[in-house]
Parts: structure tokens; C-alpha cells; sequence
């Protein structure tokens, strides 16, 4: 997500660059904006917006997308040869090409050090490995739920916190994996979104509040 100011005319899919904490520059294409209650056009988040991209940008990005794809071959051939126990799941290079992101999920804690000095040297460039879990990998990839939505995770989603099968005893739901299962394999984000309100229903004990439409 992008902070911008009320006077920078951006519209959804539009192409800017954006600053992140580590003052790298970022490729991002803007989505719906969220207003707050003061009615300023600002998305929570860590990048801040720099400037629309120019004609003269998208060479670049043509060229650190084909850096970027060698860089996934070059780590998984690595991966192979040092018989780590890891996944990669996707890279990120940043605009200036002075640093690479590789996300990969593991069972367990990894000692990753001596791969990112491999690929330090070959890439000749900044790289960090972030193990990530599952809940995380699927952000990578635009999807839709079962509701017919794009991901709550894809879209708005900062920060995604552990969902319970109480979430879902609180609120009458069927215990069906089938039908309480996100596109992850754990339990969908959702669940958590009226679980308070059931919970802190007046006067009822939430093990026994009635389905909507019962009889009181």
C-alpha cells in the first residue's frame, strides 16, 4: 500500500514509483484507494509515493524483469546443489537493481547465510531471504475465495493474524473444512471479523446465541 497526498491525481492502475523504509525505489500500481475519517486519500502502509513512471522507466523494468527470472533460476539451481530445506516461492528485485528479495517458505528455522553469500557474488547485489508462511505465500498470487472476492490478504489485509476453530463455534458456523478453508490451506481471515461481535453480544452467552432469524 502507497501514502499519497491529496494533490497527486492518481487513479487505480496507475504506474508510480514508490519509496519503501530501506530507500529503495519500488515498482507499484495503484489500487482503490481507502478514505479515513478526515477524508484523506492515505493507505496505511510502509511506501511512500515518489512520482508516475515515465516512458523512459519501462525499459528498465523490462530489464530487471529478465534479472529477476535468472535470479529465481540461479537460487533454485543453488537450493538443489546445497540441498536446503526450502521453497522459494518469489523474488523481488528493487528499481535501481541494488537489491533482491527471495521469499521462501520451510518446515523449520533455516541457516540460509551461506546461500545469500553465493548469491551476493553472482548477483553482484543486495540480497535478503524471508522465510514467510503459508497464510503469506498466497498473497503472491491474484486469487479469488470462495465468496467470489479477491483475496482479503491480496487487497486490504496489513497484517494477518491466527484464526481459531472458536471463531467459528462462536458463531454457529459449520465445522466443515470444505466450507471454512481459505485458498491457503488454513482457515480463512474472515472468520475473525464478527467473532468479537458475537462475543460481546449482551446478554448472551455465545455458546448459545441463536442463529440470525430464530426465534428469541
Amino acid at each position: 500500500m502507497v501514502e499519497v497526498s491529496d494533490s497527486a491525481a492518481l487513479l487505480p492502475g496507475d504506474e508510480v514509483l514508490a519509496i519503501g523504509s530501506d530507500k529503495e525505489l519500488m515498482y507499484v500500481i495503484i489500487g482503490y484507494p481507502r478514505h479515513d475519517t478526515s477524508g484523506k486519500k492515505r493507505a496505511a502502509g510502509s511506501l511512500k509515493y515518489v512520482r508516475k513512471l515515465a516512458p523512459t522507466d519501462v525499459e528498465r523494468l523490462e530489464e530487471n524483469q529478465r534479472k529477476q527470472d535468472a535470479a529465481v533460476i540461479l537460487c533454485k539451481e543453488q537450493v538443489r546443489a546445497t540441498r536446503l530445506p526450502i521453497h522459494l516461492v518469489n523474488c523481488e528485485l528493487s528499481f535501481s537493481g541494488k537489491q533482491y528479495v527471495f521469499y521462501f517458505t520451510a518446515e523449520t528455522r533455516v541457516d540460509f547465510r551461506a546461500l545469500v553469500s553465493t548469491l551476493s557474488r553472482s548477483l553482484k547485489a543486495k540480497v535478503q531471504m524471508w522465510q514467510i508462511g503459508s497464510r503469506d505465500e498466497t498473497r503472491f498470487f491474484a486469487t479469488v475465495g470462495m465468496c467470489g472476492r479477491e483475496l482479503c490478504c491480496n487487497c486490504f489485509l496489513k497484517e494477518i493474524k491466527p484464526v481459531s476453530l472458536k471463531c467459528a463455534r462462536v458463531q454457529n458456523l459449520s465445522l466443515n473444512p470444505n466450507k471454512i478453508t481459505g485458498v491457503c490451506g488454513k482457515l480463512m481471515c474472515c472468520l475473525r471479523y464478527e467473532t468479537y461481535e458475537y462475543t460481546d453480544a449482551s446478554g448472551l452467552d455465545v455458546k448459545k446465541k441463536p442463529r440470525e432469524g430464530a426465534a428469541q
